[in-house]
């Protein structure tokens, strides 16, 4: 779908791909492909990371803003911000981060005529579009993902902050209805769009897992909120009826305390902590496993899944899937029809998840076709790439009739 080089799109982020085989926010980068939109009509800004200049990406410009110098520029990418901002370095870091931002932010719209701010995070990020919104007449999409409203949970100058920024928006949108309805609480706005992402992780076949053991297998990264330690916890519990392999793909400032984990529970022969792995082998584990498992929780911060991209690939691939109902995952797992949903850190009914998924053929069967089916009705990327093209020439076409006078206001 083209949307003409006369709508200037400008996307706002504290994250993304660094170079064509970065894996940072492939969500995002899928989005702007799918919009197909012509050269120049759309165009992404970013922080810098270690000092890394503007670029391009998938034919896409890539404005990159300094902020520090560049052995410092390690606030947002890989780990993230959320994790590094309870460092005392990375909070005095934010200081020049925001203004740095906002400077370029203004700048960049002023100069490329942007009409549209798609904010991602819009705390802190949607601060960066009050003086092009008021100055400017610039249009603003603040999208949640639920870290920001992880912050504002305990925090009330943020919550203050973030709600005063979402009203400004003039559109909110979230990932998810669990994201949504943190927006509207926050906001006092009840026009939250629901805009979804869908599957990173193209599936070419589906098959059956190989010969052999089964297979569970976790994507993502390793930090406290994917709660590995339930699965880890409730494993003993599936190896005392028969034997399986765990396969745990990412990293994470938990992977270690993890790992320290799975040998003090006797599992090192059995779970096997994979690192980064590439797209490409992503698709073979999730063509291989016998069941994906996302045993989430809500952190120490109040923190948990907004939605859960990996769940939506997995189904993609007709798996069966085992997760915590918690978030955004009780949008893609409808219990007993697309998966199974299981209580927050209770390994002893994961495990019972595990094993009734594990011994029951049938059932894996039936739970892997209709999540198949759920994702290609509701995370369709055509779908959800319509649905953005239609909030920008929405907000535009409105530009348009302000501009031309109250006569053509309906």
């Amino acid at each position: 779908m083209n949307i003409s080089k006369d709508i200037k799109i400008g996307v706002v982020t504290s994250t993304y791909a660094r170079a064509h085989d970065d894996c940072q926010v492939p969500w995002m980068r899928e989005l702007l492909c799918k919009l197909g939109m012509d050269a120049g009509a759309i165009r992404v800004m970013a922080p810098a990371y270690r000092g890394l200049g503007s670029h391009e990406i998938d034919g896409t410009p890539v404005h990159r803003f300094r902020y520090a110098p560049s052995s410092w520029e390690t606030l947002t990418h890989d780990e993230g911000a959320p994790s590094k901002s309870r460092s005392i370095f990375y909070k005095m870091l934010a200081v020049p981060y925001l203004l740095c931002g906002a400077l370029a932010v203004f700048w960049w719209c002023l100069r490329h005529q942007i009409q549209v701010l798609h904010i991602h995070w819009p705390f802190p990020h949607a601060l960066w579009a009050v003086l092009p919104k008021y100055l400017l007449g610039v249009k603003v999409v603040a999208m949640s993902h639920g870290a920001e409203l992880a912050i504002a949970r305990r925090s009330r100058i943020v919550k203050i902050v973030l709600g005063y920024l979402l009203r400004m928006a003039d559109v909110r949108c979230a990932n998810s209805s669990h994201t949504a309805r943190e927006v509207s609480e926050v906001s006092g706005m009840d026009d939250v769009v629901i805009t979804p992402y869908g599957a990173t992780v193209k599936s070419k076949k589906q098959s059956m897992s190989l010969d052999g053991d089964p297979m569970l297998l976790f994507c993502g990264r390793l930090i406290q909120r994917k709660g590995i330690d339930v699965l880890l916890r409730s494993l003993p519990r599936v190896l005392a009826r028969q034997k399986v392999q765990v396969v745990i793909t990412g990293e994470g400032d938990c992977k270690q305390q993890w790992m320290e984990l799975a040998d003090e529970l006797g599992l090192s022969e059995s779970v096997r902590f994979a690192g980064f792995v590439s797209n490409e082998e992503l698709g073979d584990l999730y063509n291989r496993c016998s069941a994906y498992v996302h045993p989430a929780i809500f952190d120490d911060h109040g923190d948990t899944e907004g939605l859960g991209v990996v769940l939506i690939e997995a189904l993609s691939y007709k798996k069966p899937v085992i997760a915590s109902g918690v978030g955004g995952i009780v949008d893609v797992i409808k219990h007993e029809e697309t998966g199974l949903l299981v209580e927050e850190k209770n390994p002893e009914q994961l495990a019972a998840a595990i094993n009734r998924v594990l011994d029951d053929s049938d059932l894996a069967c039936s739970l892997g076709s209709q999540g198949y089916d759920h994702v290609r009705n509701f995370f369709d990327w055509d779908r959800i790439a319509q649905q953005t093209a239609d909030i920008y020439t929405s907000l535009t076409e409105e530009t348009i009739a302000q501009s031309a006078g109250p006569s053509l206001i309906k």
